[in-house]
């Protein structure tokens, strides 16, 4: 039967929908790049993690099995499932979720571009957990595991084992071939020339302090400043874009807004708004594919200017982004902000390549490229495995 006579199939996908931006710019790549490849029209229906972790709202029970047998297809992620610091849950992952829930769900869990967060340390009680957790369900005929390309499988092979990384395939993630609606932006006119920086304001006690435990956020928002202060006065056409993800951002933004000209930060600096969800991040992710360079502290801001073949420079103070451009082929482009960094060659690098961009857009349209020809092998094998377990399909 071709595809186009085929019923759709109902998916039930459990992520993060109003945490982050770049959630939803993963989950648009993800859902685009399943129908071009894909022999099967998906039918995708969110489902809320926030509901089961942070807002209580709901718990992994009987409900939830119910709910997920009746899809053809659960999808879990992407979102970091592996915290290898958390002690909180019994299966020492995010989720309160045993083994036993999946196994009585019925139908394919597509565990997909799943993540590793060690920013807090690694717990040989979350270890042993996760072990134990993995041990039965990577057994089960109708779970499938893969991992995001950003260094999440060395973390597993480091710290859980090399059994654990091996049988997980590793996939580009779904941020870099995400396509947003274009917007008017307020003061920015069709052909303005900016830069947009992304700027993160969560965890503030990891990103902005030093080894010793001192904190860097006048250092780091001096740093900021002092540069786009040389981009602006080298270029009296660029304005500079500030792009918050999530409501911390504006922490961050506030900071490096205090550190500038007076004279620069009320004519030649706007703050993009901020609208949670799938309703507003076409809106700030338009503002990366416009731009003439990215400055980006978050995963996807970073990923997904790549994508569009937008100037982009990454800044490290979490080890994905690290991760994301060495596994692309960019560790170059990546810088890391620490006690010893002061972010000059960053801002030397942006200069360049607004003054000669050609190059670099090149080089990132190569990378986009590789991965995205990775992607279609995973989803072909992904089709023959699926096939074969969702009903209507073998």
């Amino acid at each position: 039967m071709t595809a186009d006579r085929m019923r759709p199939l109902s998916v039930l996908h459990l992520a993060s929908f109003v945490g982050n931006l770049g959630d939803n710019a993963m989950h648009d790549g993800e859902y685009r790049t399943r129908a071009e490849d894909l022999p099967w029209v998906l039918d995708h229906r969110p489902c809320e993690v926030r509901d089961f972790i942070h807002w209580r709202r709901r718990a992994f029970d009987e409900t939830f099995v119910a709910e997920a047998n009746e899809a053809d297809l659960v999808v879990v992620g992407g979102f970091s499932l592996f915290q290898l610091w958390r002690e909180n849950t019994s299966s020492g992952t995010y989720l309160e979720a045993g083994p036993e829930l999946f196994a009585a769900i019925r139908r394919p869990v597509l565990f997909h571009g799943l993540g590793v967060d060690a920013t807090r340390g690694v717990s040989p009680v979350a270890v042993a957990r996760t072990r134990a957790f993995l041990d039965e369900v990577l057994g089960f005929e109708h779970c499938r595991f893969s991992l995001r390309n950003d260094g999440s499988a060395e973390f597993i092979r480091h710290h859980l084992g090399p059994a654990y990384a091996d049988a997980m395939q590793v996939v580009p993630d779904g941020g870099l071939f995400a396509e947003p609606e274009p917007w008017p932006h307020p003061g920015l006119p069709e052909g303005s020339r900016f830069i947009a920086v992304n700027l993160a304001g969560d965890m503030p006690d990891k990103r902005y302090a030093s080894a010793d435990g001192e904190d860097l956020t006048e250092r780091f928002a001096a740093a900021i400043a002092s540069g786009i202060e040389d981009l602006l006065a080298a270029d009296e056409t660029l304005t500079c874009v500030f792009v918050p993800h999530i409501y911390s951002d504006f922490g961050p933004i506030g900071s490096v807004l205090d550190a500038l000209d007076d004279r620069l930060r009320r004519e030649r600096v706007i703050v993009a708004g901020l609208a949670q969800g799938e309703d507003g991040w076409s809106a700030s992710f338009d503002l990366y594919r416009r731009a003439s360079a990215v400055i980006a502290m978050r995963y996807h801001a970073g990923l997904a200017s790549i994508g569009f073949g937008a100037p982009v420079f990454g800044i490290s103070t979490h080890h994905k982004i690290a991760g994301q451009f060495a596994a692309i082929g960019l560790a170059d482009r990546c810088h890391a902000f620490d006690g010893q960094s002061d972010l000059a060659a960053l801002f030397q690098a942006v200069a360049r390549d607004l003054a000669q961009p050609t190059a670099s857009i090149a080089r990132l349209a190569a990378a986009k490229s590789r991965e995205r020809e990775i992607l279609k092998q995973y989803h072909g094998d992904l089709a023959v495995w699926l096939s074969s377990r969702a009903e209507g399909l073998a």
